[in-house]
């Protein structure tokens, strides 16, 4: 039998089990409800008893008896007569029938009472040495003929019970109360964590033996006041105590005994339906074969013993190390009743309880530390998943900042190169750069989800607007691969929608984008509708395309993460598998609703139904994509030039301050840059700009801050300028956010060259707006060090007039700068622009600010300051990458995430390396000019 059949067998058995324990506790509380609810009586008062001894015995015949005595002479009123019996049984007093007990008559339990049991009947002062016959039924030859019997108030007898079992029956009582309490919490710690609870079983199997001990007390029938009840309780929930232990230890064991337990679960399951059948269908009492399930019992038990040892043998029981010692603990308990029963021939249980508790406390404590375990390592997930998405949130900016500066420098080749074969490389670069990014975003979107931080901002916006945008941004790359791009509106839809533009816009530029990946020819057809309700508008749209097709057996997965349709088919198709993820999440988040259809070979219809809200009357038309929009011109091509315009540009990034540079090289703008906030400020209280591009993630203050900055500062000459926010952060809800906090516009890195233009075409005064002139590319007035001191940090980068250096100059110059360990003179200049003055200029300027920034980064980290740590290691960083050490720069970066983090540690041990290193390359920095 191989595992998978082992597992198979055990499964069933384990099913089996629950069931049939389900089913017998089921059936004994309708037999204590039901039939245990007869014949109760009355508080016994408190007198002590007088045990009745010294009966003459006539038999009648082999199963009756005839007993008599004669009654003392001291009897009084409330006074009863006590006796114990199995079986039919009258008594007369003087010959007048006093009490009886006939089975047939007194009990409909299917099986009868076959467990002894105490009968009693009042007495009074006339019966004072009266004659007291007795005629019992017996049920077997080696049964006791005279019973025991007691004359004593009622209460005197119960007195008397509590002396001979009362204490094991009271301590049941309090394990079985804590044992459904145990049970209760089980239930909804299940449902809590949704996974197994091994107390559940556990406490199952305390709940069994306490009812059991219980049942078997002679305190039974006073407590409960019923005297035959406790005949089948007491059999059916012995039989039930191998379920609930054998499920217990296949829990804590993990299913480890594939062979034992499935034998321990079946004679359970034969015994537990074999025994109550034969008993209550008047076959074969308990009575009968009371022997043969207690032989068969202690063989189990010796079983389950064994597999415990093997795994303490084998060090599994660390697992479980809390129920393993509660086990053995009860079981040396029940070894002590045992003995003690065999000594006295009588036993009294309380060791056997006592065992029992210490089971059920080392139960819970076993639960306890489990549950500890899971949620550390709940804990541990969240902080790992929190960690990830901190990771991720800071890594946006830095993974985006180097894509911005590829895209960046590469558009300028597009721009300035004449070689076709040159084109056609920058091209795949510009494709690859692109679907990159796509990545990345994608990457950061799933994990906003996971982390449970997708935001959904409604604010209003035009349809026609925003399908103009994202038809233009899709449109690219259907003509790349041939597709015609179709739309159709089919009913009346507002054009002035109140929902969240942004996921709208995700939404639709995912699945349009799927079906252009996935289609090779035809069409890909967008088709928009909806309907009025009562809250709002239903918008509808539908993404249908004639390509690949989806197997039917994929559909139920199509919407999982990182899962892609008919892998093999599409192994050279770039992809994460998030995008349909993401749109199924946000769809989700927006209530709406989801759907495909599919036919593998035809071509795939996806349609996306969202709730949303309108204003005004508008509606929106076919011509959407002649609405108003950003004409964005051909790559290498500007439509206008602005000379008159000043505009300022900040980001304490020099690779960005680059782009922007070259980007709007052509267009004859005077473009200051400055690296921070603070200067930012000053600057607008000495110039008039036409228009602020201001970097959102700075040092204090970041670009947010700056712009209030610049608002309330009265004596600012830009309080009114229009100012837009450039970020490499991909937020949800960012638009809206910088919005309202008073940006007129929001672009995202990296830039994209026509979209920057634009953007800033249309933010600039229209007075200033001309047409292009090919010679202000050359016209281009940037702030000179002529100009401004360089000596302040915080002053205007200076981008000197680019003047081309001869062969022999430039070969000179590298080779210098190659001499230097860890310097990687390609890289350095791809960083800036092919310009080898500027490069010149950035290393002064590093070289220059070197001893300043060493000793404000040791006055930090003495003063535990580890943010403003963090931001000279983050410019250092920056920095050094721009020139080509990527190796410091990477040393550099850890001790910023360190300083974020707050890992002083790390950084007291590593710093003064770091600074020595920083000194060393700076000397070597400022000793290649000499």
């Amino acid at each position: 039998m191989d595992k998978n059949e082992k597992k198979g067998f055990l499964g069933v058995c384990v099913t089996a089990v629950k069931i049939l324990l389900c089913v017998m506790f089921a059936f004994n509380a309708y037999i204590f409800i039901y039939y245990g609810m007869i014949n109760r009586s009355e508080v016994p008062g408190p007198d002590p008893i007088r045990f009745v001894e010294r009966w003459n015995v006539d038999e009648q015949d082999g199963k009756v008896v005839s007993l008599s005595v004669t009654l003392p002479t001291d009897i009084r009123d409330n006074e009863y007569f006590f006796f114990s019996t199995r079986k039919d049984v009258s008594v007369y007093v003087n010959g007048v029938l006093r009490a009886d007990y006939m089975e047939k008559r007194d009990v409909n339990i299917p099986g009868g009472a076959i467990r002894r049991f105490y009968l009693m009947f009042p007495l009074n002062e006339n019966d004072r040495g009266a004659e007291l016959e007795m005629i019992r039924t017996l049920i077997s030859e080696d049964e006791q003929i005279v019973p025991t019997a007691f004359i004593s108030t009622r209460f005197g007898a119960f007195a008397y019970m509590m002396s001979r079992g009362g204490t094991a029956f009271v301590l049941a009582s309090i394990v079985l109360i804590f044992s459904v309490v145990a049970f209760i919490v089980s239930v909804v710690l299940r449902f809590w964590y949704k996974q197994e609870i091994g107390m559940l079983y556990g406490s199952l199997t305390t709940i069994t033996i306490a009812m059991w001990i219980i049942s078997g007390s002679d305190m039974f029938p006073f407590v409960f006041g019923s005297y035959h009840v406790n005949t089948p309780l007491y059999y059916t929930f012995s039989l039930m105590i191998p379920f609930s232990l054998a499920l217990y230890l296949n829990s804590v064991q993990h299913g480890r005994f594939k062979r034992f337990m499935p034998v321990l679960m079946t004679v359970a399951c034969v015994g537990g339906i074999t025994w109550p059948l034969l008993h209550f269908t008047g076959v074969l009492s308990f009575y009968s074969v009371r022997n043969i399930a207690n032989v068969i019992f202690v063989l189990l038990a010796i079983g389950t013993t064994g597999i415990l040892l093997v795994d303490a043998v084998k060090g599994n029981a660390r697992e479980y190390f809390y129920v393993y010692i509660g086990f053995f603990g009860f079981l040396a308990c029940c070894m002590v009743e045992l003995m003690m029963l065999l000594m006295t021939s009588s036993g009294t249980s309380v060791p056997m309880v006592v065992g029992l508790g210490f089971l059920l406390v080392f139960i819970v404590i076993q639960q306890v530390d489990v549950l500890r375990k899971i949620n550390a390592e709940k804990q541990h997930a969240i902080d790992i998943s929190e960690a990830k998405t901190r990771f991720l949130a800071s890594m946006s900016h830095e993974i985006r900042t180097p894509i911005n500066s590829i895209l960046g420098m590469n558009e300028m080749i597009l721009r300035e190169n004449n070689d076709g074969a040159i084109g056609e490389y920058s091209r795949s670069i510009k494709t690859s750069g692109k679907m990159l990014l796509m990545l990345v975003n994608d990457v950061l979107d799933f994990s906003k989800i996971e982390a449970g931080k997708l935001e959904i901002n409604e604010t209003g916006f035009y349809m026609s607007q925003m399908m103009n945008d994202v038809i233009s941004l899709v449109k690219e790359r259907a003509d790349e691969k041939g597709l015609k791009l179709k739309t159709m509106i089919s009913d009346k839809i507002p054009n002035e929608i109140i929902s969240d533009e942004f996921r709208i816009r995700q939404i639709l530029v995912n699945l349009i984008n799927n079906a252009i990946k996935y289609t090779d020819k035809g069409i890909v057809t967008v088709k928009l509708s909806g309907k009025y309700t009562e809250e709002g508008f239903d918008l509808s749209f539908a993404v249908k395309d004639t390509g690949k097709g989806i197997k039917k057996e994929e559909l139920p997965h199509l919407f999982e993460a990182f899962s892609r349709a008919d892998k093999e088919q599409n192994a050279n198709i770039e992809g994460t598998g998030l995008g349909l993820a993401i749109v199924k999440s946000i769809v989700d988040s927006m209530k709406g609703s989801v759907s495909v259809d599919s036919e593998y070979g035809v071509g795939s219809e996806f349609k996306v139904t969202l709730p949303v809200k309108y204003a005004g009357e508008e509606l929106l038309n076919d011509d959407f994509m002649n609405a108003t929009r950003r004409e964005a011109p051909a790559t290498g091509e500007c439509d206008f030039s602005a000379p008159e315009a000043r505009v300022l540009a900040v980001d304490d990034n020099q690779a960005n301050l680059t782009v922007v540079k070259l980007f709007l090289k052509r267009t004859g703008i005077k473009l200051d840059l400055c690296s921070s906030g603070e200067r930012a400020v000053e600057l607008c209280r000495e110039n008039e700009y036409d228009l602020l591009l201001l970097d959102h993630m700075m040092p204090k203050p970041d670009g947010i801050e700056t712009l209030h900055l610049i608002r309330d500062d009265e004596t600012s000459k830009n309080r009114e300028t229009k100012a837009i926010v450039l970020t490499a952060n991909a937020v949800a809800g960012s638009r809206k956010m910088y919005i309202d906090e008073g940006f007129a516009d929001y672009l995202t890195k990296p830039l994209d060259a026509q979209v920057l233009e634009q953007t800033v075409k249309i933010m600039l005064p229209k007075e200033k707006v001309g047409k292009y002139v090919p010679e202000a590319d050359t016209n281009s007035s940037v702030k000179t060090g002529e100009e401004k001191n360089t000596s302040d940090d915080d002053e205007i980068l200076e981008f000197p007039a680019t003047e081309e250096s001869d062969t022999a100059e430039r070969s000179e110059l590298r080779q210098k700068l190659e001499e230097i360990e860890g310097f990687d003179y390609d890289v350095a200049l791809r960083h800036c622009g092919g310009e080898e003055a500027f490069l010149e200029e950035i290393i002064l300027d590093i070289v220059s600010e070197c001893d300043e920034r060493s000793e404000r980064m040791r006055t930090s980290l003495r003063d535990k300051d580890l943010k403003a740590y963090a931001i000279d290691a983050h410019s250092l960083k920056s920095s050094m990458a721009t020139i080509g050490f990527a190796a410091f720069s990477e040393r550099a970066k850890k001790h910023e995430f360190a300083g974020k983090e707050g890992n002083a540690a790390f950084i007291e041990e590593d710093a003064e390396g770091l600074l020595k290193e920083y000194a060393d390359i700076c000397s070597k920095l400022k000793g290649y000019r000499q």
